[in-house]
């Protein structure tokens, strides 16, 4: 099982993303099964997929380029938009030996709702599904909504319909176990604000889908009104936002009760959702929506926009608030919510999933296309 870290072998941004990827390649190291040997590779511009030594040091050991023998299986656990692009044709070769190809897809928003992205991130994503789309035997979904958006994608710009395999992977939430042993042994970090005292949390990229702005603008009300409620963002800057970032930083309460910190580790991210009150999940659209999963697994109340992808963790207490609405509406469901917490009315119940359970999901649809059975895969490319 060659198991694609391109991106975060060479740079660990620290984003969802990565604690994703960084997550699921531990837990596939620790519990690989009977039929498989994982092993970690890499490519870049100038080298095509090889063996690398993560996570123990991330260099080579053999910059020999892979190459499948009948039954072994790529994975794209990756973001790599553009190694996948640049080596596409030594991944069709592997394929044509004998190997299968997966590739782990977290949303279709870049192709479907492009405004959001910036374009050359866009154009990227576009070529990176366009490669995968003719090439790949199965997906890794993590969500059902995800995988249905995939297959509807797939039928209407490739005109595929079947030949391949999906598999839903539910996300784990705990951050310790997405993180390297080191990291994790670190001493926590200093406290660079007052955790003592009420705050509500966001935690995402600044982007324009995960409708910050709309939260500042309920708060701001709030604040008219009053309140000393406090509202804290983590989360690095993305794009479009320069106007948003600006609002913060020039906000006469940024540094009081608007706060935002743009370069939180995970050791702080896990202290900063332990002192919390609760979480504010307010994207107008998402794959999954890890945030909210990592809050529940710390008992932390939820307020999410309502949204399919977000009503599937009702039973466990997530409350919402409308879709759409301005910023007086949504300050009412934010004061309620608060209200309603410190009354001890807003219990949330854990879920159940964590990473070595989507391993072992992974591992299971591996082993399934072993079987001659399991699966119709795509002809040779």
């Amino acid at each position: 099982m060659y198991v694609d870290l391109a991106v975060i072998s060479r740079h660990d941004a620290g984003t969802g993303i990565q604690r994703v990827v960084r997550a699921l390649a531990l837990a596939l190291a620790e519990t690989p099964g009977e039929r498989w040997d994982v092993r970690f590779v890499a490519g870049d511009r100038r080298h095509p997929y090889h063996v690398i030594s993560w996570p123990y040091r991330v260099e080579a050991i053999d910059r020999t380029p892979i190459v499948a023998q009948p039954g072994d299986v790529f994975i794209g656990l990756d973001f790599s938009l553009d190694t996948v692009r640049f080596h596409r044709r030594q991944l069709s070769h592997f394929r044509r030996a004998g190997g299968s190809l997966w590739f782990l897809v977290c949303d279709l928003l870049p192709a479907e709702r492009p405004e959001w992205f910036s374009a050359n991130n866009v154009l990227r994503y576009k070529a990176w599904l366009e490669i995968i789309a003719g090439i790949a035997d199965g997906f890794l979904c993590i969500s059902q909504q995800t995988e249905g958006d995939l297959r509807r994608v797939l039928a209407e710009r490739f005109g595929l319909e079947e030949g391949y395999a999906t598999r839903i992977v539910p996300m784990g939430h705990a951050i310790l176990d997405s993180m390297l042993q080191e990291a994790a042994a670190a001493a926590p970090p200093t406290s660079r604000f007052d955790m003592t005292q009420p705050f509500s949390l966001m935690v995402g990229t600044l982007e324009p889908r995960k409708g910050h702005a709309d939260v500042i603008a309920a708060f701001s009300e709030l604040w008219l009104q009053g309140s000393q409620h406090r509202l804290v963002l983590v989360g690095r800057m993305g794009w479009k936002i320069e106007m948003l970032r600006d609002a913060i930083r020039n906000h006469p309460e940024h540094g009081d009760k608007l706060l935002w910190f743009d370069d939180v580790g995970d050791l702080e991210l896990e202290q900063i959702y332990q002192a919390c009150e609760g979480v504010i999940v307010a994207s107008h659209a998402e794959g999954f929506g890890l945030p909210l999963i990592e809050a529940l697994g710390h008992f932390k109340p939820v307020l999410a926009r309502d949204l399919p992808i977000f009503r599937v963790h009702q039973k466990r207490g997530v409350r919402y608030f409308p879709a759409t609405g301005d910023a007086v509406t949504l300050g009412d469901y934010i004061g309620n919510w608060v209200t309603d917490i410190r009354a001890g009315r807003a219990a949330v119940t854990a879920p159940d999933a964590d990473w070595k359970k989507s391993a072992a999901i992974i591992i299971d649809a591996l082993d399934d296309q072993l079987e001659p059975s399991a699966h119709t895969l795509k002809a040779s490319a």
